[in-house]
C-alpha cells in the first residue's frame, strides 16, 4: 500500500505482486481482494502511518497473525481495537517491541552490508539535504510526498 502514482510505481519496481492505493476511499476492500478475498488475510500487517489509516488496516490481518504498530505519519499511532485483536489471537507489537539488543543489531546490520554489497539491497533515496537545512528536510518528510528517504549530509 502507498499513497499516489509515483510510490505505487515504486512499490511495483521492487517487486510487489500487488498494489493498492491508500487515497482511495475503497482502499480496504481492494487490499482484502489483493489479499485473497474475504477469507484471506495477511500474516503480517506493517503500520508505518498510524492513525485511522493504520486501525483500518487491523482487519485485513489473518487470525494469529501479526500487526506492528511502529508508526504515526499521521500525527498519532493507530487507535486499535484490542478487543478484537484479543479475541482473533492477533499478536499486536509497538515500537518499543522491535528494538534489538546490541548481538543482534550487530548480526542484522551485517547482513545488511552483505546484501548491499552483493547488489541485493537498493536504498531508495528522494532527497539529500546538507545538515544546515535539517529543518527543510524534516518538513520534506512531514509533507510525505517524496519517494524514498531523506538524507542528511554531513561535511
Amino acid at each position: 500500500m502507498a499513497r499516489g502514482d509515483a510510490k505505487l510505481a515504486l512499490v511495483r519496481d521492487l517487486g510487489a505482486d500487488d498494489v493498492v492505493d491508500a487515497t482511495r476511499d475503497d482502499w480496504v476492500s481492494a487490499a482484502r481482494k489483493a489479499l485473497g478475498g474475504a477469507v484471506e488475510g495477511a500474516d503480517v500487517v506493517l503500520d508505518g502511518v498510524g492513525g485511522a489509516l493504520g486501525a483500518a488496516a487491523l482487519p485485513l490481518t489473518v487470525d494469529g497473525g501479526r500487526f506492528s504498530a511502529h508508526g504515526a505519519a499521521s500525527g498519532g499511532f493507530s487507535p486499535l481495537d484490542t478487543e478484537e485483536a484479543t479475541r482473533r489471537r492477533i499478536k499486536v507489537f509497538g515500537i518499543a517491541d522491535v528494538q534489538f539488543n546490541p548481538t543482534d543489531l550487530r548480526r542484522f546490520t551485517s547482513a545488511a552490508h552483505a546484501e548491499a554489497a552483493a547488489g541485493r539491497l537498493r536504498p531508495v533515496i528522494g532527497e539529500v539535504f546538507p545538515l544546515e537545512r535539517a529543518a527543510q528536510a524534516h518538513a520534506a518528510i512531514e509533507g510525505r510526498g517524496l519517494v524514498g528517504k531523506v538524507v542528511l549530509e554531513v561535511l
